[in-house]
């Protein structure tokens, strides 16, 4: 065998021996399933989102407001939390 040969035999182990290493069996996939689960959003459409946050308006009137999904704003709900965006509601009142 040549040494290109021998070096990507070499590469192709290394790479097997990581995936087999790292892979799992059983994967649980969160919101997988969940088809409007909208991730995208405008900053126009935050800035809404954070006014009508605010106003402690409940998470169905959001989305109603917003043309979304109650679960898009949830989520949206969560994601700004987490960067201290906005702040928790004491009752999220959410539906």
């Amino acid at each position: 065998m040549n040494d290109d040969v021998l070096l990507e035999n070499r590469a192709v182990g290394r790479l097997e021996q990581y995936y087999f290493k790292n892979s799992r069996r059983n994967i649980y996939i969160a919101l997988e399933e969940v088809e409007d689960a909208d991730f995208y959003w405008s900053p126009k459409e935050i800035e809404k989102f954070d006014g009508l946050w605010v106003e402690e308006t409940p998470i169905k009137e959001m989305a109603e407001a917003l043309k979304r999904s109650e679960i898009a704003v949830f989520l949206l709900s969560l994601d700004r939390i987490f960067r201290g965006k906005i702040k928790p509601r004491r009752d999220w009142n959410f539906w």
